[in-house]
């Protein structure tokens, strides 16, 4: 599997929208291999009750569970505000988590299979970035899980890059996403049976 350079991440952005609301720097003066994305907004878990059930089992294969999920309920504490001169910030203390997204959104085409890696900047502050890869066929903003596992508070300022997406080239035939987080959404509130 391949990965695909900046000039062609910049190609696809501006001919098929690849990537939306990039920030000024990595349009302009990106470097490495992959993208910048920047700290959108931050979700608190305000009420749990979260769980996550086994998918059906076929006819007469076995006990199974109900392919059923709900997700946590949450508070949004902070956005980022498009032309805002000063972005708000957050202090992160110790042990805390938030449900935090992306500024910019994705558009992934059939042939392509995004990873996001967290910033050094961000784990040298003692902070951890929980994500996962992101499906061939996902629009939206980006979700992801961050705590805090040093012992000291970490300040972080909305439109912070936060994390790096670097695009990978599939070969061969691929399934479009067709989840229930389409378009961004944070978290199931109530139960719900997965796709």
């Amino acid at each position: 599997m391949s990965v695909l350079g900046l000039d062609e991440i910049h190609k696809r952005i501006k001919k098929h929208s690849l990537i939306k609301n990039l920030g000024h720097r990595d349009l302009e003066n990106p470097e490495g291999v992959g993208i910048d994305l920047r700290l959108g907004a931050v979700h608190k878990i305000v009420k749990g009750g979260a769980f996550i059930e086994a998918d059906p089992a076929p006819s007469g294969a076995g006990q199974a569970g109900y392919g059923r999920r709900k997700g946590v309920e949450t508070k949004l504490v902070a956005e980022f505000v498009e032309n805002e001169k000063v972005q708000k910030e957050i202090v992160v203390k110790p042990g805390e988590y938030y449900l935090v997204q992306t500024v910019e959104s994705v558009n992934t085409p059939l042939d392509l299979m995004p990873i996001v890696h967290v910033r050094t900047s961000l784990f040298r502050a003692g902070l951890l970035l929980l994500n996962s890869k992101t499906d061939p066929g996902y629009s939206g903003q980006l979700t992801m899980g961050l705590t805090n596992l040093s012992p000291f508070s970490v300040k972080l300022q909305l439109g912070a890059r936060i994390c790096n997406i670097i695009f990978h080239k599939i070969e061969g035939k691929t399934i479009k996403y067709r989840g229930q987080h389409q378009g961004g959404r944070v978290s199931p509130k109530k139960a719900e049976r997965q796709v």
